[in-house]
Order: C-alpha cells, then sequence, then structure tokens
C-alpha cells in the first residue's frame, strides 16, 4: 500500500462520514485529496 492508496482510503472515508453523512445526505458527492501536506485524526 503506497501514499496514494492512503490517500484515497481517507478521502473515502472523509466523503461518507463528513459529507454524506453515512447516506444521509450529498448523494453522489466524490471527495478527492490532492496537495496534501499533513492530515491529522483524533478519535
Amino acid at each position: 500500500m503506497d501514499e496514494d492508496d492512503l490517500l484515497q482510503i481517507a478521502a473515502e472515508v472523509l466523503g461518507e462520514v463528513y459529507f454524506r453523512d453515512n447516506g444521509r445526505r450529498a448523494h453522489g458527492l466524490e471527495v478527492e485529496l490532492k496537495d496534501l501536506v499533513a492530515l491529522e485524526f483524533e478519535l
């Protein structure tokens, strides 16, 4: 797994959880991360 794979996974997760709200809104929205310098997640 390389950096591009990880960026794609992060984009899919952010799109689903944050923007599409697990299917309740923004149907069909595509999320793409480009030119990312740093990305941090906190649980």
